[in-house]
C-alpha cells in the first residue's frame, strides 16, 4: 500500500510522466534524498513550516531559471562569441576547430536554446519533473568541466555569459557548485509546487521560446549582434586622432582705419586692406568645444592598430583623417569564399563613386593576401592586424564596417547585405536581410512578443483551471440525463 502511494506521488498532475527514460533513476535519487543527512537535519523545519518548501521551490527556480535564461540569451545574442570560446576549448583539449567547424555551430546553437528554454521552464514551473532533470545534466557536465578551467587555467574565462558578464575561472566554479545544490532541491520538491501555464498548453509555450532564441541566434550569426557588448559599439570613434581636443582657442582680430578700431571674429568678413584698412594683432578670445572632438558618446572603442601588409610598419595614424571609409574586414583570410569577391569588387567601385575611403584589414601571411589579390582582382588596398582584434571589433568572415570622420556608424557581415543596383544614389546603398542597422529595438520587439505570448499562455491557464471546461461540459451532459431519467420515472 505504501508503495503504491510513493508511486502515485511521483506522477504528475493528471497522471503524467515525463518522457525522459531516466525518470525512474532520478526516481531512486529522490528516495535517496529523503534518507540523506541533510534532509533528515531539515525535515523537522520543514514540517513546522510546510509553507516553507513552496517559498523555497519558488526562489530555486527563479534563481536558477534566471541563471540559465541570461547565460544563454548571452550566448545567443552573440553566437558567434560562443563558436570561438568553444573553439578555445577544443584547443585547449588539442583537438583542431577546422575538422568540427560546422558541428561546433550547430553545437552552440543546441547548447543556447536547450539553456534558455530550461532556464525559461523553471521560471515558469513548466514541465516539473523533465526541466531539474535536463538542468541537473547540464550541472554533471559543467560542475567539472569548470572545475578544470578553475585548475589548470586553460582559457581565460569560462564564456557561461559570452561578453555580457564576465566572472574568473574560480569564480565560474562557485556559482556552479551553488547552482547544482539548487538544482537538487527542484529535483525533489519542483514537482510540488504548481506551474504557471498548464500543462496543456506548455507545449506552446516551447514553440515560443525556441522561435525567440533562434531567431536572435540566427541574426547574430547572420548580421551581428543585436545587443553589442564588445569595446567596438556603433557610435564609437574606432581611429583616434590625437591633434584633437575637446575645446579649441578662439580669436579676434584688431583692424584699425583712420583711428577707427574694429574687432572681428573668424567667423566674420575681413575688411579689404586696399580700403586703408590695417590689421594690428590677434587677441586671444576664448575656448569653445570642438564639435569634430571626441565627446562621451564618441570616445576611443578601444587601441585597435592597423599595419602595413608585411606586418612590419604601424599604418593607424595614415588612415585617419578621412570624412567616409569602408572597411572590409576578414579574421581569417584562408577562409574567405572566392564567391565573395565580385560583391566586395563591386562595394569597392562604389565607394570610390562617391568618395568614400575603401580598404581591407586581414589576419594572415602575405603569401595568403598577394594569392587573395590576384585571385579577387581586387584593386583596393590592404592591410593586416591581428585576427583577435578584428574578431572583437566585428561578427563575420568577411564583414565590413562604416565610419564617418572616425565614427562606427555601422556594421555588418558581408552576407547579409543586399547591394543597391542605383548607382547613381550618391550613396552606398547596404540593407541588412532581416532587420535594421539598429539591433536594439528588435531585440526589445522579439522579447516583447515572447513575455506576451507567456502572459497569454498564463492567463489562459489560469482561466481554464478556475472554470475547467471539460467540468462544465460534462456538468451540462450530467443535468441532461438527470433530467431524461426525472421524465422516465413514473408517477406516484
Amino acid at each position: 500500500m505504501q508503495s503504491s502511494n510513493k508511486d502515485a506521488g511521483r506522477k504528475d498532475v493528471g497522471g503524467r510522466k515525463t518522457p525522459l527514460g531516466i525518470e525512474k533513476k532520478f526516481d531512486r535519487f529522490g528516495d535517496w534524498l529523503d534518507e540523506s543527512w541533510a534532509l533528515r537535519k531539515a525535515s523537522p523545519w520543514l514540517n513546522r513550516y510546510p509553507k516553507s518548501i513552496l517559498i523555497l521551490t519558488w526562489l530555486m527556480r527563479l534563481v536558477v531559471g534566471s541563471v540559465f535564461i541570461v547565460s544563454g540569451l548571452s550566448k545567443a545574442i552573440d553566437p558567434w562569441g560562443t563558436y570561438y570560446k568553444m573553439g578555445e576549448y577544443l584547443a585547449a583539449m588539442h583537438i583542431p576547430i577546422v575538422d568540427w567547424g560546422n558541428t561546433v555551430l550547430a553545437l552552440a546553437f543546441i547548447l543556447f536554446s536547450i539553456e534558455f528554454i530550461v532556464g525559461v521552464s523553471l521560471l515558469l514551473g513548466c514541465y516539473r519533473k523533465a526541466a531539474p532533470i535536463i538542468g541537473a545534466l547540464f550541472m554533471l557536465v559543467m560542475l567539472p568541466l569548470t572545475l578544470w578551467i578553475a585548475i589548470s587555467d586553460p582559457v581565460a574565462d569560462c564564456g557561461c555569459f559570452g561578453d555580457f558578464l564576465i566572472i574568473s575561472n574560480w569564480a565560474t566554479f562557485i556559482k556552479n557548485c551553488l547552482i547544482s545544490v539548487a538544482v537538487i532541491w527542484l529535483l525533489k520538491f519542483n514537482s510540488s509546487v504548481k506551474c504557471l501555464i498548464s500543462p496543456y498548453f506548455q507545449w506552446l509555450a516551447t514553440v515560443a521560446m525556441a522561435a525567440y532564441i533562434v531567431i536572435v541566434g540566427y541574426i547574430g550569426y547572420w548580421q551581428q549582434p543585436m545587443i553589442d557588448f564588445r569595446p567596438y559599439k556603433i557610435g564609437t570613434r574606432l581611429l583616434a586622432q590625437d591633434e584633437e581636443s575637446e575645446y579649441v582657442e578662439r580669436y579676434e582680430f584688431v583692424y584699425e582705419k583712420d583711428g577707427e578700431i574694429r574687432r572681428l571674429g573668424e567667423d566674420d568678413e575681413l575688411p579689404d586692406e586696399s580700403e586703408g584698412w590695417r590689421f594690428v594683432r590677434r587677441e586671444e578670445k576664448d575656448f569653445v568645444k570642438n564639435d569634430h572632438a571626441m565627446s562621451d558618446s564618441k570616445e576611443v572603442a578601444a587601441d585597435f592598430r592597423i599595419w602595413s601588409e608585411d606586418g612590419e610598419d604601424d599604418v593607424t595614424d595614415m588612415l585617419t583623417g578621412y570624412d567616409r571609409q569602408l572597411i572590409l574586414l576578414v579574421p581569417d583570410i584562408n577562409e574567405l569564399s572566392m564567391a565573395s569577391s565580385w560583391k566586395i569588387n563591386r562595394l569597392y567601385d562604389m565607394a570610390k563613386a562617391h568618395d568614400t575611403e575603401f580598404f581591407a584589414v586581414v589576419a594572415g601571411n602575405p603569401e595568403a593576401i598577394e594569392e587573395w589579390r590576384d585571385l579577387s582582382s581586387g584593386q583596393y588596398q590592404i592591410y593586416t592586424a591581428e585576427d583577435t582584434s578584428i574578431k572583437e571589433l566585428v561578427r563575420g568572415n568577411p564583414a565590413l564596417v562604416s565610419l564617418e570622420e572616425g565614427v562606427i556608424k555601422w556594421k555588418s557581415s558581408l552576407s547579409a547585405l543586399k547591394l543597391n543596383d542605383d548607382d547613381d544614389s550618391g550613396e552606398i546603398a547596404t540593407y541588412p536581410i532581416g532587420l535594421s542597422m539598429s539591433g536594439k529595438e528588435a531585440m526589445t520587439d522579439l522579447s516583447l512578443i515572447l513575455v506576451s505570448v507567456l502572459a497569454f499562455l498564463w492567463l489562459i491557464s489560469t482561466l481554464r483551471n478556475k472554470w475547467s471546461v471539460s467540468s462544465f461540459f460534462s456538468g451540462g451532459i450530467n443535468a441532461k440525463k438527470n433530467k431524461e431519467k426525472d421524465s422516465e420515472t413514473p408517477e406516484g
